[in-house]
């Protein structure tokens, strides 16, 4: 269990810090709403759950890493809530809400959630329960919106998914101290989460162009950039393996120098539309396990774990490098054919 929480951690933040940024450089009208909940979703969880991958990979880590995981579950405790309120003012504007009660409520619930979180900080299990009080109200009102306008193409299934994704993590606030087998419902928790994003992911993203190569590319490079500055901050806190350092790199290469060449070499070929998309989505794939494994080698080597927890790590890296080579020998034939011609 304690492998698959390292692996599915990572593999989670990789995805959405990445979807968040990619969808801040989307062309829609609420990209900046859509992005930036998502981003915040995916630095704000970061937080709690580095500490907690580093925490099973040594011994006693939970012990050691006290601090900085209960510090790190405040911090995701605030930036959830802000993601919340995004997601209320993404529904209001979709649906020309123009009740100001609903939006006065959903600010006072907000406030009060914040106060909560701080006063929380004395680490108090009750006043921790009552903290999570106006946050669920929060949620609440986003899933009645969400449900009465659930015919709505945009938003399709979302109030299924924040339902769910409340009812998990409530399991969790209520049971962990009596049942604490319980925290695993913490997972489908943030398999909810992944499901919204990828639903609202969906809804700006729009249909696939040559263009995309190059909007995919400078979103490698924001995260390479991002990667970077996580490398530098967070090895003063932690011992980090050498592979953390190559996330940076290797993003910067992978994810915005060779895209750029596709772009370059697709934008004024007379490939279909269809074939650069799978190309493009093949890549990303191969990006992302690829890189996922470094930055999971990177946390993880500086310590002593089980075999079980190497060989799928060695095998993340394994399928993403597949992937990519995959993906370069198709795309190189798909290119020399077009010259051909």
């Amino acid at each position: 269990m304690k492998a698959f929480e390292i692996y599915f951690d990572g593999l989670y933040l990789a995805f959405v810090i990445f979807i968040g940024i990619r969808m801040l450089l989307l062309r829609n009208k609420n990209n900046l709403i859509l992005g930036s909940m998502t981003l915040l979703l995916g630095l704000g969880d970061a937080f709690h759950l580095i500490p907690r991958m580093i925490s099973h990979s040594m011994e006693n880590g939970f012990i050691l890493n006290a601090n900085a995981l209960f510090f790190g579950t405040r911090i995701s405790a605030i930036t959830m809530s802000v993601f919340y309120l995004l997601f209320y003012i993404y529904i209001s504007k979709e649906i020309d809400n123009k009740n100001k009660s609903l939006d006065l409520l959903m600010g006072g619930l907000f406030i009060a959630r914040l106060v909560g979180v701080f006063v929380s900080f004395n680490k108090s299990n009750s006043v921790n329960i009552i903290a999570n009080t106006p946050f669920v109200l929060m949620g609440l009102l986003d899933i009645i919106l969400l449900y009465k306008y659930r015919d709505r193409k945009d938003f399709k299934n979302l109030y299924i998914y924040v339902f769910f994704s409340f009812f998990f993590y409530l399991s969790v606030v209520l049971l962990k101290e009596a049942y604490p087998t319980v925290g695993m419902l913490m997972v489908p928790k943030t398999v909810m989460y992944v499901m919204i994003v990828v639903k609202l992911y969906s809804n700006i993203k729009g249909d696939f162009e040559k263009r995309s190569i190059l909007e995919f590319a400078i979103a490698y490079l924001f995260t390479g950039i991002l990667a970077g500055a996580v490398y530098r901050e967070l090895g003063k806190i932690y011992p980090l393996a050498k592979p953390m350092a190559l996330v940076h790199t290797h993003l910067i290469i992978l994810g915005f120098v060779l895209p750029s060449i596709f772009y370059l070499l697709a934008k004024d070929s007379n490939l279909s539309k269809d074939k650069p998309e799978k190309l493009m989505r093949l890549y990303n794939f191969g990006i992302y396990f690829s890189l996922s494994g470094l930055f999971l080698h990177g946390l993880t080597d500086p310590y002593t774990y089980a075999t079980f927890t190497k060989v799928g790590l060695i095998s993340i890296s394994g399928l993403g490098h597949i992937l990519l080579t995959l993906s370069l020998i198709l795309t190189s034939k798909s290119f020399l054919k077009t010259v051909s011609e």
